[in-house]
């Protein structure tokens, strides 16, 4: 490997020759330029097998710019599959080859090519199956062999990765000339505008021309002057080196965007819902298939052109071109006049060619050759020499060079348009498939339509954008029929090449259609004689555009092909399914940051300065504790012996009110909710369709027509969603409000409540006033106005107090001042879960499961089975349960150990049967003994029962597993006259 000399600094390029950048490379060290990618930094280098082919270990090197292939897939830092032509160099990477036995020159595995006889199109289908036998054999090689990179669990991957989540009226993807005039055109209606490019840079395939625009402007200087014009716009937002992945339903865009030097992220993913998208992808360059199209030193005509004047590097020192487009032939002449020495152009076109463009080579003293094209490649690693032939099959020729410029001309990069279920036409004229018929709201625009005039590639962008413009309600009418106008008084789209393949192919065995899985067109023409002749069909034989390269390569070129063989006309058959990710993306990106993102109650920072000691909840950050004491023993007693108080903000908290409003509580709730009188509670529960317990909680009657309710923490964010969806075809007339995050709640229980209260407040909190399961409004120290509910979830006295949110902290403080002379202490979650079972309070979700109805856990005493008439959600489902024996029942248990644990979510086993699982099991030191809440089979629920409780605590080294003996008794533990609570 030698190092290459830069190119004299230009006007066009993009890298910094005074700033180098240290890497390495199978261990050795080297450098490249700020600005480099790491595929150019490496083809600076000498580097020019960067791999080998995934089945026939042929050599590979670099083909393309743009990631089309798996060409130059690399490991990087330890990361597998990391494209090396879109990634930044950066300082200090560590880089290696990848599919290689040996080294990429030396690979031990090469003499795989010669068999390929023995691989034909499926064979790991066809070769294998008989005798059985050998199909298991077989099957560990083939895996061993498929895929390429390894996956090493040792490494980490740093960096940071982020999200962001957009709306804007207008997306445009691609940052070419006609996707920058599309954002001007929108951004001039005064509409948010989106614009995402995949190269580090704007400019499309302006950015690297020299050809005039006009006089005195250059290409590259108009698509700089573009680019400047959409930074300084209002309400365009640009994401360059961003990749696109998918277009779907309703216009949403998602693409991920690499972090470049100096910014706070590595990768982020980026979601945007768009009113309206412009498509203005551009082109790839379509392969041209002949013998040995692969071999290193075989390059698109614009990578060889980008190489030169994006990077400095002369891509060789003596070429042939064989093209099939003008832009190829662009490229050519640049390139001559950079220094390159050409041998000959073939153009494979008879006719057409820019007149100007084959004056200037001719000037040049540069053969060119028109009706030419390559029909093979030679050389033993890298490219040696190439045979052009006439397409008439009348003349050859054979010339020594080290680069072959070959492509079959261009090919509309229609992704985007084929993700969002557009439907595209072959057309003969321009040799695209070209959209015929777009989903609403999306436009396309520039080369993806074959226009190749800069003038008219601008002016097809500007069209899209103001169309994009006026279906977001802009006033663009006018304008837009002035751009039409415009746009027809232009060059039409260009002429393409209609050549698939090279002539005089031989048997085609090296003629690569698919670059990442040696798809050759002998394998096609296996397929054909199989009758897989659609190229759906041939792509799933023969894996061809199933690679990392997602079909970059093989396209468009794949239905031609299988039509030329058939001996179809072109367009007969169509590209296969494109499917998202359009470009492969780390998983990390995917996860985005590893945010905490929870929310906190108002009570936060007091229960946190009181030792609380939090778990996530949910959506929320909860105290659990409040000392690290786990069995929470002193807060539990303190509740039943003096006083506590819990923060229970969480809950979902609802104010619904309106002449129907009664109707929607009947519906939801399978309670009859009829008879409640004002200012008293009523505890009920909602059912989903199966009769299965979703929610629980109290309902308050305010007044006529107006309840308070309250929901599960977890519930609380879907409960005007299902109210809305059950009442959704009866037009009644309520309102339901969301009031959980505006109001506070903390319940303040124990022996000693009602007297903290009594110190706060004037009103009258005698059990004859406020009796059990009553609600009332009233004013705490003269000052906060709050809505107390009595109720006794954890067994004793037990006021709720529901309170404006901002004044929680005051109200905390002032009940934990007011108890002070009774030991008043918070406690938390763990507490109350201990305090609830006691009393065999069922929580959802830890004593249920997604099978679980209520007559399962013993609530059917909730259910109002007489009225019919309310279609009360879930009634028809309980119904037919009723008659159902054989199900999961609640039951109660007291451990036959004492002391004896088991931890919750164990399993009841009767023999090798499981027969129910464990809720929730602690040990009570109230009772002095471990009590639970099991779901076990109706056989084993009789009071007096025995379960057998199986633990299995898997753990590094071994398996310890634990059994245990329970007996059922009915709930609730403590105080099962509920006098207490009563009090």
């Amino acid at each position: 490997m030698k190092t290459m000399t830069r190119l004299v600094p230009g006007p066009t390029q993009r890298v910094d020759q005074s700033r180098q950048i240290p890497f390495t490379y199978r261990g050795q060290r080297m450098s490249g330029l700020i600005g480099d990618s790491l595929a150019t930094a490496l083809f600076a280098n000498g580097v020019r097998i960067f791999s080998r082919s995934l089945k026939r270990h042929r050599p590979r090197g670099l083909y393309s710019l743009d990631g089309e292939s798996s060409n130059c897939l690399m490991a990087v830092d330890g990361i597998p599959n990391v494209r090396a032509e879109t990634t930044p160099l950066r300082e200090g990477l560590a880089v290696g080859p990848q599919n290689v036995v040996g080294s990429p020159e030396w690979d031990w595995l090469g003499f795989l090519d010669r068999l390929d006889w023995l691989m034909p199109a499926g064979f790991y289908y066809r070769l294998f199956h008989k005798p059985a036998a050998v199909w298991p054999l077989a099957l560990k090689r083939i895996r061993r062999a498929a895929g390429i990179g390894r996956v090493d669990p040792q490494v980490s991957l740093p960096g940071r990765y982020d999200e962001l989540f957009l709306n804007a009226e207008v997306c445009v993807l691609g940052g070419g000339p006609a996707g920058l005039s599309a954002a001007l055109a929108a951004a001039e209606q005064g509409l948010r505008v989106v614009l995402f490019e995949a190269r580090p840079w704007l400019g499309g395939f302006y950015d690297w021309r020299t050809r005039e625009y006009a006089p005195g402007q250059s290409l590259h200087e108009r698509g700089r002057e573009l680019a400047r014009q959409v930074g300084e716009a209002a309400g365009v937002r640009v994401f360059s080196h961003a990749f696109v992945n998918n277009l779907c339903g309703d216009n949403l865009v998602t693409a991920f965007q690499v972090g470049g030097p100096g910014e706070a992220f590595s990768e982020r993913y980026i979601e945007v819902r768009a009113r309206s998208v412009v498509v203005a992808s551009g082109c790839l360059e379509r392969p041209l298939v002949f013998e040995n199209n692969e071999r290193p030193g075989v390059m698109q005509a614009g990578c060889a052109h980008r190489l030169a004047r994006t990077y400095g590097l002369l891509p060789g020192q003596n070429a042939v071109v064989s093209v099939g487009d003008d832009l190829s032939l662009e490229a050519a002449l640049d390139l001559a006049e950079a220094g390159l020495n050409l041998a000959a152009v073939a153009d494979c076109r008879p006719e057409g060619q820019d007149p100007g463009l084959i004056e200037a080579l001719l000037n040049r003293s540069v053969p060119f050759m028109s009706g030419w094209a390559a029909s093979s490649a030679h050389g033993r690693k890298v490219l040696e020499a190439v045979t052009l032939r006439r397409l008439d099959g009348k003349g050859e020729n054979c010339l020594a060079c080290d680069l072959l410029i070959a492509s079959a001309g261009q090919a509309p990069a229609s992704g985007p348009l084929s993700l969002a279920l557009a439907k595209l036409a072959y057309d003969q004229h321009t040799g695209f498939f070209l959209p015929v018929e777009l989903p609403p709201r999306l436009h396309a625009a520039g080369r993806l339509l074959g226009y190749a005039d800069p003038a008219a590639v601008e002016a097809s962008g500007r069209l899209a954008g103001l169309a994009a413009a006026l279906d977001c309600g802009a006033p663009a009418a006018q304008a837009l029929a002035q751009a039409k106008k415009t746009l027809a008084g232009l060059p039409g789209p260009a002429r393409g090449c209609n050549l698939v393949f090279g002539p005089d192919l031989g048997r085609g065995g090296r003629s690569f259609v698919c670059f990442d899985e040696d798809g050759s067109l002998k394998e096609i023409e296996e397929s054909i004689r199989q009758s897989f002749d659609l190229p759906e069909l041939a792509k799933r034989f023969t894996a061809i555009g199933t690679g990392p390269g997602q079909g970059g390569v093989p396209g468009q070129n794949l239905p031609l092909v299988m039509a030329r063989l058939k001996g179809q006309e072109p367009g007969s058959l169509i590209p296969t399914t494109v499917r998202s990710p359009l470009v492969p993306t780390l998983m990390a990106t995917y996860a985005g940051p590893k945010h905490q993102i929870f929310k906190r109650s108002p009570l936060h920072q007091e229960q946190e300065a009181l030792g609380g000691v939090f778990r996530r909840i949910g959506v929320w950050k909860r105290a659990r504790y409040f000392s690290q004491d786990f069995t929470c023993r002193q807060e539990i007693e303190n509740v039943r012996n003096n006083v506590g108080l819990i923060d229970v903000s969480t809950l979902g908290k609802f104010r619904l009110h309106g002449p129907d409003a009664l109707k929607a509580l009947q519906r939801v709730y399978i309670s009859d909710m009829s008879r409640m009188k004002e200012g008293r509670l009523k505890y009920s529960g909602m059912c989903n369709q199966d009769g299965n317990l979703v929610d629980d909680g109290v309902v308050a009657r305010l007044g006529e027509g107006d309840y308070y309710f309250t929901s599960s923490t977890v519930r609380a964010g879907e409960t005007i969603e299902w109210f809305r969806y059950q009442t959704r075809f009866d037009g009644w007339d309520f309102h339901l409000v969301n009031l959980t995050d505006a109001l506070a709640a903390i319940n303040l229980a124990g022996p000693r409540a009602r007297e903290v209260l009594a110190k706060v407040t004037e009103a009258d909190l005698s059990n004859e006033a406020f009796p059990f399961m009553a609600c009332q409004e009233v004013t705490l120290a003269g000052q906060v106005r709050a809505r107390v509910l009595r109720l006794g979830f954890v067994g004793e006295l037990s006021y709720e107090l529901h309170l404006p949110a901002s004044q929680a902290q005051w109200v905390w403080n002032l009940l934990l001042e007011a108890g002070r002379e009774w030991g008043i202490r918070p406690f938390g979650l763990e507490a109350q879960s201990v305090l609830r079972l006691e009393k065999g309070h069922v929580i959802i979700g830890q004593e249920s499961e997604a099978r679980t109805n209520l007559l399962d856990l013993g609530l059917g005493f909730l259910w109002d089975r007489e009225d019919t008439a309310s279609q009360k959600v879930g009634a028809p489902a309980l119904r037919l349960a009723q008659d159902q024996p054989d199900r999961l029942k609640l039951v109660g248990f007291k451990m036959d150990g004492p002391t004896q644990t088991p931890a919750d979510g164990s399993l009841i086993v009767e023999g090798e049967e499981i027969r129910g699982f464990v809720g929730t099991c602690r040990f009570s030191a109230t009772l002095g003994q471990s009590i639970g809440l099991a779901l076990a089979r109706a056989d084993l629920a009789g009071e007096g029962g025995r379960l057998n409780i199986y633990q299995n605590d898997g753990h590094e080294g071994g398996r310890a597993v634990q059994t245990f003996t329970a007996t059922v008794v009915k709930p609730p533990f403590y105080d099962p006259e509920g006098r207490r609570l009563r009090m």
